[in-house]
């Protein structure tokens, strides 16, 4: 009888991996379908927003839109006005592609004030560390004769004891 445990036992082990190999299939297999559905709902969506067809055609239908008249409206905007509207989005975005696309240079002016500043902090770095060499330089000296001049007090009391 002791056997026969054992071999259940072994068998629920097996169960356990299925059981984890599944949940990582399972996770695998939705991470790519996300995936796949992304790129296959992405590629009907233009590239810019002038390059949108149904942009330009505002009586038409849009994919998936039923053929009502109920649903159709008046619109809020003309289709010249979207229309110089979008043209004028274009240009925009030109324009800022244009000026991303700029390299950034500083005027020759300016260069020179900013060499000019640097050269000066510079200078006053180094003038900063000279005064502060010094200043250490004579701080030194003063611990020297303070150091002095109390060894000459304790050699003149030792004198007076005597």
């Amino acid at each position: 009888m002791a056997a026969g445990a054992d071999a259940y036992a072994m068998v629920d082990s097996f169960k356990i991996h299925e059981r984890v190999n599944s949940q990582i299939l399972t996770g695998v297999m939705a991470f790519v379908m996300g995936i796949l559905t992304m790129v296959k709902m992405t590629r009907n969506m233009p590239k810019k927003l002038t390059d949108a067809n149904f942009y330009s055609n505002l009586g038409g239908e849009y994919k998936g839109q039923a053929n009502n008249s109920d649903q159709m409206t008046i619109p809020a905007v003309s289709a010249q006005e979207f229309m110089t509207v979008m043209k004028r989005m274009a240009e925009l975005e030109e324009k800022m592609t244009n000026m991303n696309n700029l390299t950034i240079c500083m005027p020759p002016e300016k260069e020179e004030m900013l060499n000019a500043a640097i050269t000066r902090a510079d200078t006053l770095e180094q003038e900063l560390m000279a005064t502060k060499k010094a200043l250490e330089e004579s701080l030194a000296k003063q611990q020297e004769l303070s150091a002095y001049v109390e060894k000459k007090k304790k050699k003149k009391k030792m004198m007076f004891i005597w």
